[in-house]
């Protein structure tokens, strides 16, 4: 498709005006897998993959991962932080996550595999509020086996005593050989200061897909899908200990409950969104938890009709969800909605389409929220139908039906 040069809003259906804008500066080539996070402070900052040589849109062989960073929907910079590969081979850089503080320092993760062996490890890279590169580093300390679909996000507050130090908490799948996978999160309590890595998951069973939210106190939530369930802890700052026993967010049994998204709020409570075909069509299903770990209510349906997948969710301050999720098929479409922190609709926004155009294909779509409910979207667009993606960011949009 073609790029977008100048932001349009529009107005939908229970939703307030949205400013649309294309992400990405430069057209050329494939965009995908966007990645989004917002702070207090009016910043959003989106990652993706940008495979700029591709003469197919299916081969992700030379991708590169870019950031980019806006204040009140205005670019700030753009900065590629992966580094290229070994010449001659089908070197990537893949599935790119970002977190964001509240003074603009951003923290980016992703599998990356320079040497086009297949392995991958997961690399970061810690962004100044003007696009320095200030810390780059490897959340995983083995290099042995596989580490793949990371995950990062960033202490809002930094670190404590400190105006400047950026923490964050980074987890991945992690497999060797033949074993099950397990996942495997390290927190830092500095750019290049690691307090810990740890086996976040149960030691036993296959355990996929994670996803984290860090706290203000520094704690990490840690959740992923082990296939029947969706597994849930919450990790120490310093150490890594288990300060929130391992448990189950999902309550109801049956069919698959997998690739769970988690979204924390400034008091220590938080929310997990996930796919679950347990009523015998697939949809996305969220849950509101007090800090303390206690349910809220009942998991509740959020998606309209079947077929949604790979939820998103961000949380405001009063504990309201905002998720995202994509509805597949041969057009894939983009869609939100709000809950209430006891699992309601009244008041949030209702399920509905959230796109710049709704022609051709819409998808994975990523989510961020604001402490003060302000939620924005990034997704990647083919509207044109040549398979070739761009990345569209959504700001303006507010958590409610009014």
């Amino acid at each position: 498709m073609s790029i977008v040069s100048i932001a349009t809003a529009v107005m939908l259906l229970g939703v307030e005006s949205v400013t649309w804008s294309t992400a990405n500066s430069v057209a050329t080539g494939d965009q995908d897998v966007p990645a989004i996070a917002a702070n207090r402070n009016g910043q959003v900052a989106v990652v993706w993959e940008d495979d700029r040589d591709t003469t197919a849109p299916a081969d992700d062989a030379h991708s590169e991962i870019f950031l980019r960073l806006f204040k009140d929907g205005t670019p700030v910079y753009e900065v590629k932080l992966s580094g290229g590969g070994t010449s001659g081979v089908a070197w990537k850089h893949v599935t790119p996550d970002v977190g964001l503080d509240d003074r603009g320092n951003a923290v980016v993760v992703w599998a990356d595999d320079p040497d086009g062996n297949g392995y991958y490890n997961v690399p970061y890279r810690v962004v100044s509020p003007t696009g320095s590169v200030l810390a780059s580093g490897r959340a995983n300390a083995s290099t042995d086996g596989q580490q793949v679909f990371p995950k990062v996000s960033v202490d809002p507050d930094g670190v404590p005593g400190s105006t400047s130090a950026v923490a964050f908490t980074v987890v991945w799948e992690d497999i060797q050989g033949t074993n099950p996978a397990t996942v495997r999160a390290s927190g830092y309590t500095a750019a290049t200061t690691k307090a810990y890595e740890v086996v976040a998951s149960q030691t036993t069973g296959d355990h996929r897909r994670p996803d984290v939210a860090v706290l203000p106190s520094g704690e990490a939530l840690v959740v992923w899908g082990n296939g029947g369930d969706v597994g849930l802890v919450r990790l120490a700052r310093a150490n890594g200990a288990v300060t929130l026993s391992r448990r189950l967010a999902n309550a109801q049994a049956g069919g698959e409950q997998q690739r769970p998204a988690v979204a924390a709020g400034a008091g220590g409570d938080f929310a997990v969104a996930w796919e679950s075909d347990h009523t015998g069509t697939r949809g996305v299903w969220a849950r509101s938890f007090t800090a303390a770990g206690t349910a809220r209510h009942a998991e509740v349906e959020v998606s309209s009709g079947a077929g949604a997948v790979a939820p998103g969710i961000g949380i405001d301050d009063q504990g309201n969800v905002a998720l995202a999720w994509t509805v597949g098929g041969t057009d894939p479409q983009v869609w939100i909605a709000g809950r209430n922190p006891d699992g309601t609709g009244t008041g949030r926004l209702g399920a509905q389409l959230l796109s710049q155009a709704t022609a051709g294909r819409q998808e994975q779509i990523a989510v961020a929220v604001s402490p003060w409910s302000e939620v924005s979207v990034a997704y990647t667009d083919d509207n044109d139908g040549n398979e070739f993606d761009q990345i569209i960011l959504g700001t303006g949009v507010t958590n409610s039906d009014w």
